[in-house]
């Protein structure tokens, strides 16, 4: 009678330690699959994430260079505005001072 409870036993624990070592198994087996995941949509997150910072480089530099082109055809309008005034107040003082001249 012992000797059976014995084998009983020892078939039970056989029994136990075989499912879990099979969990075990499987849990190892699904925590690699879900890390394989993880990985891959961190990838594909970071990939469009990239991209995005690229793209929004690309633009900030073009609206630089489009702000600096403006800035120095503004800068030129007014200076040509300027230049063109000064130039007429010295032709008006010219005049002036000729005409002062004169008489």
């Amino acid at each position: 009678m012992r000797l059976r409870r014995r084998g009983a036993k020892r078939m039970l624990q056989r029994q136990l330690a075989m499912g879990w070592n099979q969990w075990r198994t499987v849990a190892a087996q699904m925590k690699a699959e879900r890390e394989a995941l993880e990985r891959a949509a961190r990838k594909f997150l970071n990939q469009k994430m990239y991209a995005a910072w690229n793209m929004w480089r690309s633009w900030a530099e073009e609206m630089r260079r489009q702000q600096k082109a403006m800035g120095g055809a503004i800068r030129r309008m007014i200076y040509r505005k300027l230049s063109m005034g000064w130039e007429k107040w010295q032709a008006v003082y010219q005049d002036q001072k000729f005409a002062a001249r004169m008489g």
